[in-house]
Order: C-alpha cells, then structure tokens, then sequence
C-alpha cells in the first residue's frame, strides 16, 4: 500500500513538473518563432531607412567642432562691394589743346557753270544752326565716349571747324581738343558725324566753328 502511494505521488510530482517545464518553454519558443513571422516587414523598414540615408548629403561645408562639442555653421560669404573708381589725375600735357584734321585755310575750288542757278545766296547763320543742332547729340557723344572715364573732369573746351562748299556738302572738318580727349578718338568720331551733314546751297564756301564748352 505504501508503495503504490509512493508511486501516486512520484508521478504526480513528474506531471507537475513536465507542467511547469512547458509553460517555462512556450514564451522562449514563441518568441523566435514570432520574430521569425515578422521578419519580411522588418526587413522591408530597415531597407527603407537604407534607402533615405543614401539620398541624404550635406548642403554646407561646416567649420571644425567647436570646444563644446559644438558643430560651428560655414561664415555666409558677404557680397563683394565694387570698390569706388578714382579719378584719373591729368597732367598739363594731358590738358594742352591739340588740333587734328584738315587743313581748313586752302581755298575752296570753285567750278564756274554759268548755266547752274542754284546757290544764289548766302546762307545765313539760322540755316547753317539748323542742320548742325540735328547732329549736336551725336558730337556729345564723341566728346563723352572720349573721356578717360566718367568721373574724371576735364576742364577746357572742344572747338569743331568745318568748311561748307558752295553745293551744300562738307571739306574739310578740324577739331581742337584736350589732348587726353584727342587720344580717346574725339577727331574721327566727330569728323564722321560733321561730313554727313548737307547744307542748302549757296554763292560761297564759308568757314564755320562750334564750340562745346566741358563740364
């Protein structure tokens, strides 16, 4: 009789502890087991996440870490101020009036057509004003493309000479001018504006000077 409660209770103890065992077991074999079941999505977010960081890069270089630990932002490079130009200091030489062009004093050569009419008058300084003013912008021009720079004053005047012949058209086209001007090419660029200019006819050749004051 002993023996058999002996027995009752050896296997009693047995289950109990084949119990334990497998609630014990269970949770360290469901967990690889579910890991396992999860594994594609989790794959598929580290993939992802791989994905972003190789599209990332740096917009700025930075400066070397500070003492604190501290990552320093680059300077911003500041604008470039265009420094203010000087003006060119002229000498006398450069000042000294120098005149270029054509000989004006040679007398004009008339050809004598007793049957032409036209140029039965002189022209007056009103007809001779008239043509010049509609090229006077385009003589400032040269006087102005003839500067050094446009800060640089130079003082004196430019004096523009022209002979009108008795049909109307331009011989011969003198300039004086600074001699920092003359170099600048005032003499060709006024001498092709003056030889486009057409007077109306007239009885005599004549002479003519326009004056241009400098500021």
């Amino acid at each position: 009789m002993k023996g058999f409660l002996l027995g009752v209770i050896v296997a009693g103890l047995g289950f109990g502890a084949y119990i334990y065992w497998k609630q014990r077991l269970s949770p360290a074999v469901s967990g690889p087991a579910a890991a396992a079941d999860a594994g594609p999505p989790v794959r598929e977010a580290r993939e992802k996440k791989r994905r972003r960081r190789r599209g990332a890069m740096r917009l700025g270089r930075s400066e070397p870490l500070a003492a604190g630990g501290e990552e320093r932002a680059a300077p911003q490079p500041s604008p470039a101020i265009e420094p203010e130009l000087e003006p060119i200091k002229l000498s006398a030489a450069d000042l000294k009036l120098v005149g270029q062009g054509d000989d004006l004093g040679r007398p004009d050569v008339v050809h004598l057509d007793m049957s032409d009419e036209r140029g039965t008058h002189e022209l007056t300084q009103d007809e001779i004003d008239t043509r010049f003013r509609s090229k006077e912008d385009a003589i400032l021009g040269c006087i102005s493309r003839a500067r050094p720079d446009e800060e640089t004053y130079v003082p004196g005047r430019v004096t523009v000479k022209f002979r009108i012949q008795r049909s109307g058209g331009v011989r011969g086209v003198r300039v004086e001018a600074p001699a920092i001007l003359q170099r600048g090419g005032i003499y060709a660029c006024v001498r092709g504006v003056v030889m486009g200019i057409h007077f109306p006819p007239s009885n005599g050749s004549q002479i003519v000077s326009y004056p241009f004051s400098l500021t």
